[in-house]
């Protein structure tokens, strides 16, 4: 067996180090390039850095077999590290780079239907190509998103009821009444949900798989490639599940305190935007969702922020939990909160 390797071997190495694995939009971003060199002849022509930010969704319509395919562009940036001539002496260098993401930029995001992606492309060119290389590395940035932007009556406890009935040929077969309580609706990246279930069943059927869910329903936009329309294509995600048991017929039950963790990963709520100059391409929306076996499902809709309140999101997790609390309940309490809650009774 014969085995062909390159006469060329470099003699640079490229990495980057960043201060923070998840960069929020509107904060600066801190990092360092990181060169390793072995060749003493070794001259600039050009080292550069360049930060972009992109979003792209795409898709092929089967029954129409229209394509469907949108680019936006968030942000280009280009720092210099060298200039061109200069000689780079053996051995490891360091050259550190800042800059700011836009308050706008949305989440990085990945998926089959459309991305989100934001990359820091490390480029060098030598007098050699031994020493020439291009290194390309990703970035994860969240939307910017506080409380303090929300209406206070998100950060107000919400009690959800619905009931559903059961019929077979006309003939009720009972009543199925489901109440959800929560703390408020919004949450942020990374925080606890703690929610308490009541179920009434007065059917004469046994509740079966009875679940909660955490939802993440993405929705993606993009124009006709040849043609002046647009078309959108929804996407669910589950990122949390607990599965409560069965609960039989003519009884009761209650669910206190089952507790749902929303992962860092996620990306924040997101909408469309369509009144800005630059409207997303993705949206990110999320719900809490009962169901159980047969037909029942009740949804509730969440808020997920980047962080909590500015001036509480450096805290410590358990003040910043209290101080949470706290401005909950000194906040107004909405009307409409009161209005599901004196019907749920």
């Amino acid at each position: 067996m014969i085995f062909l390797t390159s006469s060329v071997m470099p003699t640079v190495s490229i990495n980057l180090a960043l201060n923070e694995n998840q960069c929020l939009a509107g904060e600066e971003v801190y990092a360092k390039v990181l060169l390793d060199s072995a060749d003493p002849d070794t001259k600039v022509v050009e080292f550069f850095v360049d930060i972009c930010g992109s979003g792209h969704t795409k898709w092929v319509n089967v029954r129409t077999d229209k394509i469907f395919d949108t680019h936006r562009n968030y942000f280009d940036l280009r720092i210099p590290l060298m200039a061109n001539g200069s000689p780079m002496p053996v051995g490891r260098h360091q050259f550190p780079i800042r800059f700011r993401i836009p308050e706008s930029a949305p989440s990085s995001y990945e998926s089959q239907f459309g991305t989100i992606r934001y990359t820091i492309k490390v480029v060098l060119k030598t007098n050699s190509e031994q020493s020439t290389c291009t290194e390309v590395f990703p970035l994860n940035v969240i939307s910017r998103s506080y409380f303090d932007e929300l209406p206070q009556a998100t950060l107000q406890e919400l009690r959800y009821c619905d009931e559903v009935e059961f019929t077979c040929c006309a003939l009720p077969l009972g009543v199925v009444y489901l109440y959800v309580v929560l703390p408020r609706m919004a949450y942020f990246v990374g925080e606890t949900l703690s929610c308490t279930v009541k179920v009434h069943n007065r059917s004469q059927k046994t509740l079966k798989h009875f679940t909660l869910h955490i939802i993440l329903k993405t929705a993606f936009e993009a124009a006709s490639r040849y043609e002046h329309m647009v078309e959108r294509k929804y996407v669910e995600q589950e990122i949390e599940t607990i599965l409560l048991g069965n609960i039989r017929s003519r009884t009761s039950a209650q669910f206190s305190d089952c507790l749902m963790r929303i992962p860092e990963t996620t990306p924040p709520s997101q909408c469309l935007n369509k009144e800005s100059g630059l409207p997303n391409i993705i949206a990110f929306t999320y719900a809490l969702r009962v169901s159980a076996l047969p037909g029942i499902e009740m949804e509730t809709p969440l808020i997920i922020t980047a962080r909590g309140f500015k001036d509480i999101c450096y805290m410590n997790p358990l003040e910043r939990d209290r101080q949470i609390h706290l401005n909950a309940n000194s906040s107004f309490i909405a009307s409409s909160s009161n209005e599901i809650f004196g019907r749920c009774k």
